[in-house]
């Protein structure tokens, strides 16, 4: 090989060590906020999404090598970062076998595989050490809503060691009326995502035929933004909803 052969060829890897070394990673998710940094590596730059309001021209302007996507996020907007930059898709998890999946499958997209199987490792380890109560549970939610059987937020709980009460075993997420709730026999309610502001959505809570019976109950309240991104904070989810 000639000389300026291995000239350029070195160049070519030292640039490329370069971007690999100075990625920028842009989330569309507020859930992400939070969470990515407890993984990438401090070689790496991390835009959160309140910095630019998922607005596409602010997007682009950022010139970001990798977006951060979640589920739910508008799919026409995803089509137009496609066009520029990678756009990876975080898929929200019903199980706790598919969060697990989904962190090998984003490492292995990122080529931080490594990175990403030790924070799981961290994760199942402080999940493990949490003593979980041995009441059974019941979650609800603003606007008479409740986890059913298929969702994560059971599947987690049930994977280490807490009991959990579903009126709905076919479904994800439902809503429940008062006299199915009032007969179930909880030992514990988890309200989940109820702020202490005013809202429509809490006042069923108040219901005459309610209170006596939550007032039966041990009641564990989940903040809002542990309730709202329950798999990138399952821990502190967990937490709330199953310890003692």
């Amino acid at each position: 090989m000639t000389p300026w052969r291995v000239s350029i060829l070195v160049l070519l890897l030292f640039v490329g060590a370069n971007v690999q070394a100075s990625t920028r990673i842009v989330s569309l998710n507020p859930c992400f906020d939070e969470w990515v940094p407890q993984w990438l590596p401090s070689t790496h730059e991390f835009i959160a999404s309140d910095q630019h309001g998922n607005r596409l021209e602010r997007l682009l302007a950022l010139q970001p090598d990798v977006i951060l996507y979640g589920t739910y996020t508008n799919r026409r907007l995803i089509a137009e970062l496609k066009k520029t930059t990678i756009a990876i898709e975080v898929a929200e998890p019903n199980t706790w076998q598919q969060w697990q999946e989904t962190l090998v499958d984003l490492g292995r997209q990122l080529h931080l595989d490594s990175e990403l199987a030790q924070w799981a490792k961290q994760q199942q380890q402080q999940l493990r050490d949490v003593t979980v109560s041995n009441q059974s549970i019941l979650f609800v939610m603003p606007n008479q809503y409740s986890w059913g059987e298929h969702s994560f937020a059971v599947n987690l709980l049930r994977s280490f060691g807490a009991r959990t009460l579903v009126t709905e075993t076919q479904t994800t997420i439902h809503q429940v009326t008062l006299e199915q709730l009032i007969h179930t026999q909880p030992e514990r309610v988890v309200l989940d995502g109820f702020s202490g502001h005013y809202a429509r959505a809490n006042e069923w809570l108040w219901h005459n035929a309610l209170q006596p019976w939550l007032a039966k109950r041990q009641l564990r309240h989940i903040p809002t933004p542990v309730s709202g991104c329950p798999a990138q904070q399952a821990v502190g989810f967990f937490t709330e909803a199953a310890s003692i």
